[in-house]
């Protein structure tokens, strides 16, 4: 078999794979809110006043800039289920392996580029992101190695679709794409490549432009009367921290950047096009909230594709042993320090999960529904489902083996003191799974 047919059939063991890996992670009640944020907001993409989703309260369009998501609608409705999200980001990541290749075999005999490309299979921060819950940050990395294998191989009209893909993904892709733009302009432009200069400048153009209107017109047409909720990474607009806080010289940082480059032993840093992944890094490490800068967060996709990049144009430069050396120490990170977490969300599907099941059935479609993150994420066809009790919904459906600081310390609660005082009635529990219906308006 072609090392060209090797990377395609290998990828198509990966979507699988790692489609596999979703599916156990989902049936077992370990995926997140993200999940359930994403079903809502795209089950309703087609209705009026739609595009929205409880657990952010307008539409998706007040939060991001994310017009890519009504290509993934109809999958979504078409299959009335959450795993086709799954599906999604599980394919789109797997082409990230022969964007790479195709771009190696430019440079090196074909199973050179093999060796080469067969990272992009192990590499740990895109297994993260591959795994985790499903965002529009998942389609990123595919879209930037064919965007800068397209601008390599002078397709301009495939370069300019990549990249209206990601202007449409996410409204940060605005500033990297700009910046991109502009140092790939200066790059060739000191070359004397005018079409690739002029590419770029178009690029920069765009994108900024694309950044400017979001603000200026998206987000008032979309309804937003708040600020944009991401400046409480960043301490802006007097937005207060989420999440655990650390000052901008911290260990995790360093740990961060050894994570992202260590397993390639370092070799994109003799690229000069890792320097497209410095507005990316950036975007992760300036936050003052280290959920950013935690590997196996959807947050790595913005970077991990030029890193990709950096690592294919400078892996030829050595022989087998550094790039399967590279594999190999990429795979057993991926064993033994993997951020997908593997011990935490995967385990065998339980009766316990089939109890959550047929409740999460019976909920009526038109009812509003209180719960927490991971039956949430089972609950994306209700448009009334939410996390927690506020506002007081017709019924709420908990698991008590749950455990998070929110869940402990306010849901619960105050779920037990509104039964007390029967405004909630319990006509379900088994195994630790509690359903009620308000009694009270």
């Amino acid at each position: 078999m072609s090392p060209g047919r090797v990377v395609w059939w290998g990828s198509a063991a990966y979507a699988f794979v790692y489609f596999g890996l979703g599916w156990v992670r989902y049936a077992t009640y370990h995926s997140g809110a993200d999940l359930g944020l994403f079903v809502q907001t795209l089950a309703s993409a087609f209705t009026p006043g739609g595009f929205r989703n409880t657990l952010e309260g307008a539409n998706h369009f007040t939060y991001h800039f994310s017009p890519v998501l009504y290509l993934c609608a109809p999958i979504l409705i078409a299959a009335r289920s959450a795993l086709a999200l799954v599906a999604i980001q599980a394919l789109t990541c797997s082409l990230v392996a022969p964007g790479i290749y195709a771009l190696a075999s430019r440079r090196c005999e074909p199973r050179v580029a093999l060796s080469i490309a067969a990272i992009a299979w192990v590499y740990p921060p895109l297994a993260g992101v591959t795994f985790t819950d499903f965002h529009e940050d998942g389609l990123v990395p595919a879209a930037t190695v064919w965007l800068l294998w397209a601008l390599d191989a002078r397709r301009f009209g495939v370069a300019a679709i990549a990249a209206a893909l990601l202007l449409a993904t996410k409204e940060d892709q605005g500033l990297i794409l700009a910046a991109a733009g502009a140092g790939s302009a200066i790059f060739f432009g000191i070359r004397g490549d005018r079409e690739r200069t002029r590419f770029g400048v178009a690029v920069a153009a765009v994108s900024i432009a694309v950044f400017v209107t979001y603000f200026a017109v998206v987000r008032p047409l979309a309804g937003a009367t708040t600020p944009w909720d991401p400046l409480h990474f960043y301490a802006l607009g007097g937005a207060s921290a989420r999440g655990p806080t650390a000052p901008l010289f911290s260990f995790g940082r360093l740990t961060y950047l050894l994570e992202v480059f260590g397993p390639l032993l370092f070799v994109p840093l003799l690229s000069p096009i890792v320097a497209a992944a410095v507005p990316g890094l950036a975007e992760c490490l300036l936050s003052r909230e280290s959920l950013t800068y935690t590997m196996g967060q959807h947050y790595a996709a913005v970077w991990i594709g030029y890193v990709l990049v950096a690592y294919a144009l400078a892996a030829n430069r050595f022989g087998a042993g550094v790039r399967w050396g590279a594999v190999g120490l990429c795979t057993l990170v991926l064993i033994f320090a993997s951020p997908t977490h593997w011990g935490h969300f995967l385990r065998a599907p339980s009766a316990h999960d089939r109890v959550l099941d047929r409740l999460v059935a019976s909920i009526p479609r038109e009812a509003t529904v209180g719960t927490h993150d991971e039956i949430y994420a089972h609950l994306g066809f209700v448009p009334g489902a939410q996390i927690g009790l506020d506002p007081l919904p017709e019924y709420a459906l908990f698991d008590e083996r749950y455990h998070s600081t929110a869940w402990d310390e306010r849901v619960r609660p105050r779920f037990e003191a509104l039964v007390a005082d029967g405004v909630y009635r319990v006509f379900f529990r088994e195994d630790g799974v509690v359903l009620a219906h308000r009694t009270a308006p």
